[in-house]
Parts: structure tokens; sequence; C-alpha cells
């Protein structure tokens, strides 16, 4: 019975540091979409250097985000597994609508799309993130 609580307790370390990874690739992925936009605009060097050397830094963190995402999920057990892939599911359908919606809007010139909006898109994705985590914490 006591190597059942320890093997539990080993399996919940390891959840909480995979999580905590996670949160940390999710926010550095989310600082990069804002630095390297406002990088892009107020750097005082050549925009295809600057945009290029941003692409890169964004495109290298944005993989470790989803090295620790997948790293993350294969911890969880199934049920919170499910629970997550579902939320990821509904996370990307919403992105999709909001991101295709303003590009709509951008061609018939209802709206200017601007770099910040599409940053709002990361919190888009943040907020479904949370909904996810809230149901996981429900059940």
């Amino acid at each position: 019975m006591g190597n059942k609580d320890a093997n539990a307790n080993q399996h919940t370390v390891r959840e909480a540091k995979s999580s905590l990874r996670v949160a940390i690739w999710s926010v550095a992925w989310g600082g990069a979409v804002a630095l390297g936009a406002a990088a892009a605009v107020y750097l005082p060097a050549p925009k295809l250097l600057v945009g290029i050397a941003a692409l890169m830094i964004y495109s290298g963190i944005s993989l470790g985000t989803i090295r620790a995402y997948i790293r993350w999920l294969k911890v969880l057990d199934e049920m919170q597994r499910r629970i997550q892939l579902e939320t990821m599911a509904m996370t990307l359908g919403a992105l999709w609508i909001a991101f295709g919606g303003l590009l709509i809007l951008n061609a018939a010139e209802i709206i200017y799309i601007d770099r910040w909006e599409v940053s709002l898109l990361v919190v888009l994705a943040s907020l479904g993130m949370s909904v996810g985590s809230l149901r996981m914490l429900k059940s």
C-alpha cells in the first residue's frame, strides 16, 4: 500500500513539474508574439532583419511550447487528458472562427487588423485553456 502512495505522489510531482513547464513556455510564447511585433515596429534596424530574427525566435519558442504540452499530456491520467484534448480542440476552433472573422472584416475594410489585435488571439487561447483547466478541477 505504501508503494501505491509513493507512485501517486511521484505522479503528482511529475504532473506539477510538467504543468509549470507548460505555463512558463506559454508565457514565453505569448511574450514572443508581443515582443516580435513591437521589435519590428520600434527597433531602428532593417525591418527584414528584425522580422526574420523575430520569426526564428518565435518559431523556436513555439516548438518548445508544443513539446511542453505533449510532455504534459503524457503525464496526465486518461480523464484529464481527454478533458484537455477537448479543451484544446474547442480553443483551436474558437481561434479559427475569430481569426477568420478578423480576416473577413479586414477584407471588407470594416476594420484594420493591427499587430495588437492578432496578439489578442493569444489571450483568447489562454482563456480557452483556462476554461479546460477549471473543468479538470471540477472532475
